[in-house]
């Protein structure tokens, strides 16, 4: 009979095949800076983070298991924060952390951002949501700004001309004064 966790890994599929470490040299000899990196396998398996990663980085290459449905990854290891990065058509593109959050960029540019708080940022080519770290949610668009309280008890929407708000109180809906 087949386990919770005997029948995940039969449904799960193999992503990865290997990983190698890179010292990538971004400037020759002289400190000129070159167009592709010059990669160095260090044969200890061990690289200092440089603190100029625009001059050297220490890289980890991920190789895909099936290079027709997932990408190779590059994790970049900087002094002040980790970047994963590929070239995908689709979803993630890249992610970095540093100490205070966490971001994604996605394959359409949208840019989500996870901070130190648990607050949420999502900035599109179209608008731009935030999600407060007290649930507070502000929404902008080219036509309109949203927020609603971390409670749920108001709301408000105004745009170019009119302003709306829902409160404990009643709703409020009138001309903008300019």
């Amino acid at each position: 009979m087949d386990t919770s966790s005997n029948k995940l890994e039969k449904a799960a599929r193999r992503v990865w095949k290997s990983a190698q470490m890179f010292v990538g040299f971004h400037t020759d000899q002289e400190g000129k800076p070159r167009e592709q990196p010059k990669l160095w396998p260090p044969k200890n398996g061990s690289a200092s983070i440089h603190n100029d990663p625009s001059a050297q980085e220490a890289i980890v290459v991920v190789k895909a298991a099936d290079p027709e449905t997932t990408k190779d990854v590059q994790i970049k290891l900087h002094p002040s924060r980790i970047v994963v990065r590929r070239d995908a058509d689709m979803w993630w593109q890249g992610v970095a952390v540093d100490e205070h959050s966490v971001t994604v960029r996605m394959a359409d540019n949208t840019i989500i951002e996870i901070r130190h708080d648990g607050s949420v940022k999502r900035r599109s080519a179209e608008d731009e949501t935030h999600v407060e770290a007290d649930g507070s949610i502000f929404k902008f668009t080219e036509f309109a700004e949203a927020h609603m309280t971390g409670d749920g008890v108001e709301m408000t929407r105004r745009t170019e001309d009119r302003i709306a708000t829902i409160t404990a109180d009643g709703v409020v809906d009138r001309t903008r004064k300019r």
